[in-house]
């Protein structure tokens, strides 16, 4: 089974028995094909055709317009076609011209050798066509790439992001690891407060018998002059006795 390929060929003759010849020759090759009768209309159909021609296949030797300048004019409006020139003399300064100014691909002598023509046309549909997958697959790698690279960009503001929230999170946790040392070197310095204030009344006699009576109210002063040192060395204010 035949390849089948996608974008068409255009004849370009203004011998229309032999462009049907050409297309009959072709048509086995699941290839289509279009037919202009000379230069001007060729030219219109490729600035209109809804996708670029693989292959242009032009005579030489037509009115108004020959098959070089119409080559010519044509790699203008689409440079990816390929263009093989007819012709059934030769025109040897024509076929110069049109190869040093890059109109052709490729010289095909009349009458056509079926074969050669064939595989010239094939190879030249096959190419053309690789090179749009090529161009496709090129422009299908860039978006996606570019794509890539944004994201990229987003996930690394988003690790800046959270770097700044984890550098935050560390000195809100050394803050509190700070606090916490401060207030465990705070209760091993007044674990034995009860300790001290029992002491301090022992030593300013106010535990005897005769001053029981006032014995509250003199726990509630040693106790108040024992917790108003421990807040001036923690930075606090004791409010004020009642």
């Amino acid at each position: 089974m035949s390849e089948t390929h996608t974008y068409p060929v255009l004849i370009v003759d203004d011998e229309k028995p032999i462009a049907t010849i050409i297309q009959r020759l072709l048509e086995p090759k699941n290839i289509t094909t279009e037919y202009a009768a000379d230069g001007e209309q060729a030219l219109l159909k490729m600035r209109q055709a809804a996708t670029p021609y693989s292959l242009i296949i032009s005579d030489q030797k037509m009115p108004e317009m020959t098959g070089d300048a119409l080559l010519e004019k044509a790699a203008l409006i689409s440079p990816d076609t390929a263009r093989f020139m007819m012709s059934g003399y030769t025109d040897l300064s024509a076929i110069i011209r049109a190869i040093n100014n890059g109109a052709i691909n490729r010289f095909i002598p009349k009458p056509l050798d079926k074969e050669t023509f064939i595989r010239a046309v094939l190879d030249a549909v096959a190419q053309f066509e690789a090179d749009v997958e090529a161009k496709r697959l090129f422009e299908q790698a860039k978006t996606q790439n570019l794509k890539l690279f944004e994201l990229y960009k987003e996930l690394k503001q988003e690790t800046q992001k959270f770097e700044q929230v984890m550098d935050g999170l560390d000195a809100e946790i050394a803050e509190l690891t700070h606090r916490m040392d401060v207030l465990k070197l705070a209760d091993l310095k007044d674990k034995k407060v009860l300790d001290r204030i029992e002491q301090s009344m022992e030593d300013k006699k106010l535990l005897t018998q005769d001053n029981f009576a006032g014995f509250a109210a003199q726990v509630r002063e040693e106790v108040y002059i024992q917790f108003q040192d421990i807040a001036i060395r923690n930075g606090l204010t004791m409010p004020g006795k009642n």
